[in-house]
């Protein structure tokens, strides 16, 4: 289980309880992410598993690869990586496909293809409960199949969701389904993150997370003015302040960014 408060930021990254004045629940505060578990190797013929779980939402990822990719797809020069995302129940829809396109570009940014000529390396996504902040799950649980399998990647990353509130802008880490469909916008953000050498063989290799997101799309929700559930998700950056479609400002969108990274 992951448990760790990062000093000096004002968010508290796990260990939710109750918070004076709070409306979420389990009096989670705003900046509060659920608790998150992370376990590896879960799945015996796979070459990388891992399935990652934040209370109500969990996600298994399986990871088959690097191997001889079919002629049609193969590339002479890297590694190709498909990715597919299965719903807990049912057929895929335009939400997971939405969700594969993402998460591959992500992949693809890390992943040092080059090494692995010919071949392709599949991750496989399986929802197993769905509570909310489902893709940045799906994300976290891809990055830790592929440290399982041992696959050599520039840096690892992380994935956190916010939802900006309907209520005055108010910022929400970590939302669960109810607080998405309430939100104005729910916006998923992925930080590169890098391990330095620890100072002795006795403490943590230090992390460092990137400035600029590795990925960031929004979606609006039910509380965003003249928009429905069910809208196509975008690149933030072509969302600027005064948009009719979210509804929120350039500072609301950099106070995300900073929450997330913090998160992540």
């Amino acid at each position: 289980a992951v448990s760790d408060t990062r000093m000096g930021t004002g968010m508290e990254v796990d260990g939710a309880g109750p918070g004076p004045g709070s409306q979420r629940s389990r009096g989670r505060q705003s900046t509060q992410m659920r608790t998150m578990v992370c376990e590896l190797a879960v799945l015996n013929r796979a070459d990388g598993s891992a399935k990652w779980t934040q209370e109500n939402t969990s996600v298994m990822a399986a990871v088959y690869g690097p191997r001889q990719a079919m002629q049609r797809k193969e590339d002479a020069e890297q590694a190709v990586i498909e990715v597919v995302f299965k719903p807990r129940s049912g057929i895929q829809g335009n939400k997971e496909k939405e969700y594969e396109l993402i998460i591959r570009g992500a992949l693809e940014a890390l992943v040092q293809r080059g090494l692995f000529p010919r071949t392709s390396i599949m991750v496989v996504l399986q929802v197993v409960a769905d509570g909310g902040s489902l893709l940045s799950v799906a994300l976290n649980a891809a990055c830790a199949a592929l440290v399982d399998a041992g696959v050599p990647m520039s840096a690892c990353f992380a994935s956190v969701t916010c939802a900006v509130g309907a209520q005055q802008g108010e910022l929400l880490v970590d939302p669960e389904e109810n607080e998405e469909q309430a939100a104005q916008a729910t916006v998923v953000c992925a930080f590169a993150v890098r391990y330095g050498l620890p100072a002795d063989s006795s403490t943590a290799p230090p992390a460092q997370v990137d400035e600029g997101a590795l990925i960031m799309h929004t979606w609006p929700g039910k509380g965003a003015a003249g928009t429905g559930a069910g809208a196509a998700g975008s690149d933030a950056a072509g969302k600027a302040a005064g948009s009719p479609d979210l509804g929120f400002s350039v500072d609301t969108l950099l106070d995300v960014l900073d929450v997330c990274r913090v998160g992540c």
